[in-house]
């Protein structure tokens, strides 16, 4: 790596830095807006063990359910996240929206038992936190881990904290499956949110493409769908592979449909 290529590395890492900083505290502005909320999730943090998500990602968490209205979440990954969804269900519900639900995941036994008990009693209805242990599945040529026992529901959104990506049979590191599971024996379009896990978003990207996985640097978030059954009928053949081979230059090898 050249000096140039060093110092334009660490350019654009100070700029979305400042970036970053900026929006959190516009989030965090719009965030203490709601005083209910805010009241609801600064008392949550205090009694929760939970390191948390920034307050960018509630803002963003809390703005697409309030916005969209799914009646089925899945959150990989139970924790400050599930009462700032689990909020914004309950104030659509007030304003006379269907009543909408969360299925919230969690590998680790004491966050679960924790976690379950700390759920604020006017948001319980709203959330089924679930014990599951971690699994690998196998997709095609990648290998994942995902929950085992998440309950068939017809999911609209997922969102992607957990589990912890290492294979339970050799310890190698890999990427949250759950939402290509979730697609997989999904009817209708599925929408989620990939929280910091660059990896995941990589051979998600790989799997659905660039128009259906967005990274977003500024945030640490990738972004999903809508994606469909339909998005994961290719082949996996050396046809797949064409549209990208180059005459000259270097050819990057990506999955074409």
């Amino acid at each position: 790596m050249t000096p140039a290529t060093k110092y334009s590395i660490k350019l654009r890492r100070k700029i979305i830095e400042l970036q970053h900083r900026f929006y959190e505290r516009k989030c965090l502005q719009r965030l203490k807006l709601n005083e209910g909320f805010w009241s609801t999730l600064t008392e949550y943090l205090q009694l929760s063990k939970s390191t948390g998500c920034e307050y960018s990602d509630y803002w963003i968490l809390y703005n697409y359910v309030r916005q969209n209205k799914p009646k089925q979440i899945l959150e990989c990954g139970t924790g400050v996240s599930t009462i700032v969804m689990a909020y914004a269900l309950m104030e659509n519900e007030k304003q006379g929206n269907p009543r909408g639900h969360i299925t919230s995941m969690e590998d680790i036994k004491e966050w679960y038992d924790h976690a379950s008990k700390l759920m604020p009693l006017p948001l319980q209805r709203y959330v089924d936190i679930t014990y599951s242990e971690r699994t690998e599945y196998y997709y095609r040529i990648f290998r994942g881990v995902g929950y085992r026992d998440i309950p068939n529901r017809e999911y609209e959104f997922v969102f992607v904290d957990g589990p912890q990506v290492r294979n339970p049979s050799d310890g190698e590191e890999s990427f949250d499956f759950d939402y290509i599971n979730i697609v997989m024996r999904s009817d209708i379009p599925v929408f989620g949110v990939v929280d910091q896990r660059v990896g995941t978003c990589y051979v998600l990207q790989k799997i659905f493409g660039t128009n259906k996985v967005k990274y977003d640097p500024m945030l640490a978030l990738g972004f999903l769908g809508p994606c469909t059954k339909k998005d994961l009928s290719f082949k996996l053949g050396s046809k797949a592979f064409r549209p990208c081979i180059r005459v000259f230059g270097k050819t990057e090898l990506n999955l074409h449909r």
